[in-house]
């Protein structure tokens, strides 16, 4: 069993982090690197970047960067554990045991997920061998879906009853109250003691990205109290949060990469056809519309989405809204019709072929809407010009590019018979409505400016650069380390990336941070250095000397930098005692040579 700095190491030299990261981004090779636009933040120029011998990443657009588990932990929103334990079973790496007091010491986060787990089995259990094996198994056949995607999807059922799940988890050891922070059970109302929140439903387990149940959406069953709602969702939990969540990513995420885009619909029981049609980078919203996370989430694995929903009044409302919240995020969006209007669960069902069709040949969002508003409006009269000038400038305003914006103003005008630079002045208005109602958009990201220092700036710089070989190189740090005199070391001590450069030893130095601004930190000082033109096309020993011989220029220049700043630093105090006993020709002398050693 390897300890725990052994175990990091053992997976980042088991896993390639072009691999990893490629899991998730589109990767290009250039030079010695790789890029990609920056899954972090939203950029038309890749300034993201994975160096492969080095198993680093930063993006100098957000600045954030690291090693493996950062990545991990950033994109998936993961703690350090959590991406470990993630890493280590795609490494095939065996973790060490942590002993525990006592039950009650473990993680709440960890009881959370081994308890939903286990509902889900009893969700299961109820469907293949209790109450739902007659009642519920044979209506989702007749909907379409096989037994192998009922199981792939793992499919439930909830009895009809208040206290069946709530007897099986106690039995297990849960407490009331987590089966309520889990969503799975609510309080009643009178007296004490708790109840079944699902019962007689269908159960659609909601997973996270690692294919962990954190939720579940369910169903009213057939023949069961349709007073009630059709659908109910696990509340928002520790684990489920409604506006991250997405049914269907843990198996749609690599065809979504591969496909380069996403396709969005409006239900569990659609994903699931859509899977089983073959078309598989297809997922759902769970219980909300269509949200900024959930597109981020999205746009990490392609630059477009692909809009398939109802096409009834409601439907085509929420298709609306969400091709204008894409398109701010400066997605391609397009929708996916289907003539007969039916959903994909039922083409699915009758002609998966047309379903695949319909995917395959779907209309830009602009086009969509625009033809849509050509058939609601007259666009002979001023009053159908109008209204469709009005409604289709708010979707124009969404579109980031203007020579997108551009074309599609263009269209509008050969439409409906109006000149274009009437329509850019009403479309110009309808922005400034807009802001004035909504308030200006949040602006893209800015890179903070960083002010040089004042005193003392040339020897930071030299201390970075120093750092950032020391980071780069276990040899040559380990060298210059036993060159460093006591005041320079001082001096060095200060950067807070030094602290673990001292600890490294032969490991990683970024194996051995965990606050990520720092992780990022090393990266960017790290990535700068191999950028170095000094460095570019260097390799192996000639490689290494040119890094020991900059690293003792740098250093020679720091020693003599910081031998000034002492010197300056005795000067200063020795100009006060001058002036403190009124001193005039020492504080002469001083100024003197004070202003000819600043100089230097």
């Amino acid at each position: 069993m390897l300890n725990g700095q052994n175990t990091t190491e053992e997976i980042k030299a088991r896993l390639n982090i072009v691999d990893v990261v490629g899991s998730y981004v589109r990767l290009e090779k250039a030079g010695a690197h790789y890029k990609a636009n920056c899954p972090f933040h939203q950029e038309r120029t890749p300034s993201f970047m994975v160096n492969e011998e080095r198993n680093m990443w930063h993006c100098f657009g957000c600045g954030k960067g690291g090693d493996i588990f950062a990545f991990v932990m950033e994109i998936e929103g993961l703690e350090f554990r959590e991406a470990l334990q993630m890493l280590a079973e795609r490494a095939g790496v065996e973790l060490p045991k942590y002993s525990r007091e006592s039950e009650g010491t473990r993680d709440s986060k960890d009881r959370l997920y081994e308890l939903l787990a286990l509902a889900t089995k009893f969700y299961e259990h109820q469907l293949w061998e209790g109450g739902g094996k007659t009642k519920v198994l044979g209506y989702l056949k007749g909907r379409g879906l096989s037994e192998e995607s009922i199981r792939k999807f793992r499919l439930g059922y909830a009895p009809d009853g208040w206290q069946h799940l709530s007897e099986f988890l106690m039995k297990k050891g849960y407490a009331a109250k987590e089966l309520e922070a889990a969503g799975l059970a609510l309080k009643k109302e009178k007296g004490s003691g708790h109840y079944d929140r699902f019962r007689d439903r269908i159960m659609f387990p909601i997973f996270d990205i690692l294919g962990r149940p954190i939720g579940f959406s369910a169903r009213v069953a057939p023949g069961g109290d349709e007073s009630q709602a059709k659908y109910i969702n696990t509340p928002e939990t520790a684990l489920y949060h409604k506006s991250r969540a997405l049914y269907g990513l843990s198996h749609a995420k690599q065809a979504m990469k591969q496909a380069g885009y996403t396709v969005i619909v409006e239900g569990n029981m659609d994903v699931i056809a859509m899977h089983q049609a073959g078309i598989e980078n297809t997922v759902a919203v769970s219980g909300t519309a269509l949200t900024d996370e959930q597109l981020t989430i999205m746009k990490r694995y392609g630059n477009e989405v692909r809009l398939f929903f109802d096409m009834d009044g409601a439907g085509q409302k929420a298709a609306r809204k969400s091709a204008e919240l894409a398109l701010q995020k400066e997605l391609a969006v397009s929708l996916i019709a289907l003539e007969s209007g039916k959903d994909a669960a039922d083409i699915g069902k009758d002609d998966p072929e047309k379903l695949k069709a319909a995917v395959a040949a779907p209309l830009p969002a602009p086009k969509y809407f625009l033809q849509s508003l050509l058939a609601a409006h007259d666009q002979a009269t001023p009053e159908g010009k109008r209204a469709i000038t009005d409604d289709f400038s708010e979707l124009l305003i969404a579109i980031k590019n203007p020579i997108e914006r551009a074309f599609w103003i263009k269209e509008l005008s050969r439409e409906i018979g109006v000149e274009e630079k009437l329509l850019i002045g009403m479309v110009n208005q309808s922005f400034l409505e807009r802001t004035r109602r909504d308030g200006p958009e949040p602006g893209s990201y800015t890179k903070p400016s960083q002010a040089l220092p004042a005193f003392g700036s040339r020897a930071e710089r030299l201390r970075e650069e120093l750092v950032a070989l020391m980071c780069t190189d276990n040899a040559v740090r380990n060298g210059l380390l036993s060159k460093v005199s006591p005041d320079a070391k001082v001096f060095l001590e200060k950067h807070p990336l030094f602290f673990f450069v001292l600890q490294a030893g032969q490991a990683d130095v970024l194996s051995l941070i965990e606050d990520q601004s720092l992780k990022s930190e090393a990266s960017r000082l790290v990535f700068r250095l191999e950028e170095s033109p000094d460095l570019i096309g260097l390799s192996g020993a000639e490689r290494q000397a040119k890094m020991e011989e900059m690293g003792q220029g740098y250093l020679d220049d720091l020693e003599r930098e910081v031998t000034k700043y002492e010197r300056l630093r005795v000067l200063e105090q020795e100009l006060t005692l001058a002036r403190t006993h009124g001193d005039k020709e020492k504080e002469m002398t001083l100024l003197a040579e004070f202003a000819k050693l600043s100089a230097k």
